[in-house]
């Protein structure tokens, strides 16, 4: 039995060698142009996605050096959503991770661990469905803190926006003690105009808090403004006994970071000058 003759995919001309002498086009197998699977001589299709073979018959291009290859049947047309979809993947495991971080001691619901070299790479495990949305933003207050008390400006910023926007979801909830951290998250990522009008807030609430005289403070020496610096630390001074008696949960909460403001209006109070003003400390 004589063989078949062997048609070009291409034009369907007959053939006997590797290249098709009416069009050139390769004979044997060749590749999809539209997903990269091999292609027989014969077949008028693609097997894998249906493409007609006079549109994607082609040779498979030498892999460049490094180069990583599509999966099996995915075009380039596919490979953006592909790429894009492990991009916000590998972004929530991060901050899942960075979230988790100091939630206390593992519960056996979820883990994640951040790639090495992210900011707040970790392994940590815990059951974030039990979180509320104030202990999340708290979560990333305590993050910035550290790093800020660090040194680690650029992570501050990366994480700054993320612990504002959470902040500013609480809405109606926002109370003084979350107005003092988003104050200091601004003063860490050098907007203290910002913070100072966190402080005004708690003052137009309540006159005396001494959460809004210390933000008004640090926010006027950030600023350079001695003068209004001296005032603000003089009614933190004024009302700092009155209020400690009031035994306010939040006081509690910050007490080393009232410490060292009380400790700064002191040091002007007696006509003390430079230094910065005081930092503030993580729960």
């Amino acid at each position: 039995m004589s063989p078949v003759p062997q048609k070009c995919p291409n034009c369907g001309a007959p053939v006997s060698g590797k290249f098709c002498a009416e069009c050139g086009a390769p004979v044997g197998d060749a590749t999809c142009r539209s997903c990269g699977a091999k292609l027989s001589a014969r077949a008028k299709f693609c097997p894998e996605c249906g493409t007609p073979i006079g549109a994607a018959a082609a040779p498979a291009p030498p892999p460049r050096p490094g180069a990583v290859p599509l999966p099996r049947g995915m075009g380039k047309d596919r490979l953006a959503w592909y790429v894009a979809g492990v991009a916000v993947l590998a972004l929530l495991v991060v901050l899942v991770v960075i979230i988790a971080r100091k939630s206390g001691p593992p519960a056996p619901a979820a883990a994640a661990a951040a790639p090495e070299g992210m900011p707040g790479a970790v392994r940590a495990s815990t059951d974030l469905s039990t979180m509320t949305p104030r202990q999340a933003a708290d979560l990333l207050y305590n993050k910035i803190m550290t790093l800020h008390e660090a040194g680690q400006a650029d992570s501050v910023n990366f994480f700054a926006p993320m612990a504002l926007q959470a902040y500013a979801n609480l809405g109606a909830d926002l109370d003084p003690d979350a107005r003092l951290h988003v104050g200091l998250i601004e003063l860490a990522i050098g907007a203290p105009q910002s913070a100072e009008a966190q402080g005004d807030t708690i003052l137009k609430t309540s006159p005396t808090h001494l959460f809004g005289w210390l933000l008004r403070a640090q926010a006027a020496e950030a600023e350079g403004n001695m003068p209004a610096a001296r005032r603000a630390y003089a009614s933190f001074l004024k009302n700092y006994s009155a209020e400690m008696a009031k035994k306010r949960p939040e006081y509690q909460e910050h007490a080393q970071l009232l410490e060292q403001a009380r400790t700064r209006a002191q040091q002007l109070a007696a006509g003390g000058g430079g230094g910065g003003a005081a930092g503030g400390t993580a729960r």
